[in-house]
């Protein structure tokens, strides 16, 4: 009797040890396999090209800072001319006999200081006269200075390398203190200006914007490409289009024609540096709740089971979408089966063969 008591024990025993095995084995073959994907740190480097319209650094008014009858003119539309140049000139003559009189005035004075001060040292006269013949003196100084800078101001001469974008006077005629007789524009430097999107202006605004790499290509030279740095850009939106004003530069390209107002085609390329990043997940990792919002199926790497992590996306970029909020880098999540998967539900990564 002691025989079959210990032999069923021990088939118990056996019969024991066989369920648990099978309950691990069942375990494991209720797990799903799927596909897994690490949630990784994607870059939103892009490369935008933009249609661009060059313009000068800078367009200048000229404008005589003195009145008169006009005499000769060199402002040749489209002309390129050198800094120093003589672009515009008023009749002399009425400056160069105010200059004269002034410098007769000024000797004048000057005669009459010296015999103040003679009579002074005799005792005769009175300290208020010297007083007066000294201001007589400097005031008539004072003239002969400003006849002389009236007759520079006579003469318009290119206030730098300029080229003539438009002549607003005639040959002839009187000229009017401060009247504009033309526009110049300084082609130093280029300006490239373009309009960007809303979504895109951040990257403007960020420190290193400078970094940003960007070239262009001009009408009339498409068979060069030149490398054009950040300027600046606009901080108010067009009311119309909601775009914002960016502005490239270079220096200009020595022995080229370029014609402010030609169109371009600039390109902008991040670099390393300035461009933007975000972690991100293969798009088809995403799914739609009933609340029309979008999840990942999130795992859980202590029990290997997976459940719904409510997420916000950004800009999708090459099959990645940009995780805004709601997940980490180095998780992993369901890339492919995800519209099969129940909360709870245990996973295990495919492993390729």
């Amino acid at each position: 009797m002691r025989i079959w008591i210990s032999i069923l024990a021990v088939l118990a025993t056996v019969t024991i040890q066989g369920c648990s095995d099978g309950d691990e084995l069942a375990v494991q073959q209720k797990a799903t396999v799927v596909q897994l994907v690490d949630v990784q740190v994607q870059s939103s480097e892009k490369i935008y090209t933009f249609p661009a319209t060059v313009v000068p650094k800078s367009t200048a008014n000229l404008a005589f800072r003195v009145g008169g009858r006009l005499d000769k003119v060199h402002l040749t539309e489209g002309l390129f001319v050198k800094k120093g140049a003589l672009l515009a000139k008023l009749d002399p003559t009425t400056f160069r006999l105010a200059k004269a009189k002034a410098k007769v005035q000024l000797k004048q004075a000057k005669l009459d200081l010296k015999r103040v001060q003679a009579v002074a040292t005799k005792g005769i006269g009175s300290e208020k006269s010297v007083d007066n013949a000294q201001a007589a003196v400097e005031l008539a100084e004072i003239d002969l200075e400003t006849a002389a800078s009236n007759m520079r101001y006579s003469e318009l001469h290119a206030p730098f390398d300029a080229l003539i974008a438009k002549r607003l006077i005639e040959n002839q005629g009187y000229i009017k203190t401060g009247a504009v007789v033309a526009h110049l524009q300084d082609l130093s430097r280029i300006h490239f200006k373009f309009d960007v999107p809303e979504r895109l202006v951040s990257r403007y605004r960020s420190a290193d914007s400078h970094e940003t790499k960007a070239s262009a290509y001009i009408d009339g030279h498409i068979d060069k490409s030149f490398d054009i740095e950040y300027l600046e850009h606009s901080t108010e939106p067009d009311p119309v289009t909601q775009t914002y004003q960016v502005v490239f530069a270079m220096d200009y390209p020595k022995g080229l024609d370029i014609t402010p107002g030609i169109r371009a085609t600039v390109t902008v390329n991040s670099s390393d540096k300035a461009a933007l990043t975000a972690i991100g997940v293969p798009i088809n990792a995403l799914v739609t709740g009933n609340d029309d919002k979008l999840y990942v199926w999130l795992q859980d790497e202590k029990t290997q089971t997976v459940n719904k992590q409510l997420v916000s996306v950004g800009p999708m970029s090459q099959g990645w979408v940009a995780i805004l909020s709601g997940l980490k880098a180095g998780q992993k999540v369901v890339a492919a089966g995800a519209s099969q998967m129940q909360p709870g539900m245990l996973v295990r990564a495919y492993v390729a063969e």
